[in-house]
């Protein structure tokens, strides 16, 4: 059992920018794995950081930690317009990932938000929330990497059609981001040139 001044002493270390980052790093996942209200509460501190990169980490973590309690700080850090667009991006991502409905609002309402990265993957949210409101006790992580993705795999195993799903630009995100998925899951060299010729 970890104590209340081993947690401070891994937040004191996430939020001190004198720390090398790689220390940071490791601070934040630690207290990730750990979760709870003070995990949550020293990850949430890190917001007013100058790095970018951490601070679209802190968004992933509180998002993949699933507990409600993150949503008013990713909800504050996803509208405010002077945090850089990568870190309002996740931040919109973990909001989708935790999962819980009440914040529908808020994502479509910043799914036609000026920043394209914003919007699309607030879209992808509303999706995920849709999705998971259609799809009760469905498991969510039931692939073989245990994250919380933005959106479900398809059902479908078929590379082909899975290929034909990802690369088909008329089709709304969402379902080419469940084709994406499944093709991570399916594995194997004809799913990896499929998501290769994705990112084309």
């Amino acid at each position: 059992m970890v104590t209340e001044q081993e947690i401070e002493a891994i937040g004191k270390t996430l939020v001190d920018p004198k720390q090398p980052l790689q220390a940071r790093f490791r601070a934040l996942f630690t207290l990730r794995g750990l979760g709870g209200p003070d995990a949550i509460s020293w990850i949430s501190r890190g917001f007013e950081d100058s790095s970018a990169l951490l601070k679209h980490e802190l968004a992933y973590c509180l998002g993949q930690m699933r507990d409600a309690r993150a949503i008013p700080v990713l909800a504050d850090v996803l509208q405010d317009t002077s945090q850089e667009p990568m870190v309002r991006h996740e931040a919109g991502e973990a909001l989708g990932a935790i999962g819980n409905p009440e914040v529908l609002g808020l994502l479509k309402q910043y799914s036609t938000d000026p920043v394209v990265e914003v919007a699309e993957t607030c879209q992808l949210a509303v999706g995920r929330l849709e999705w998971l409101q259609q799809h009760p006790g469905e498991a969510t992580c039931a692939g073989p990497y245990l994250s919380v993705d933005p959106a479900p795999p398809a059902a479908e195993q078929d590379v082909g059609r899975l290929r034909e799903a990802l690369l088909d630009e008329a089709r709304p995100l969402f379902e080419r981001y469940r084709a994406m998925f499944a093709l991570r899951n399916v594995g194997g060299k004809e799913a990896a040139l499929a998501l290769a010729e994705g990112s084309c």
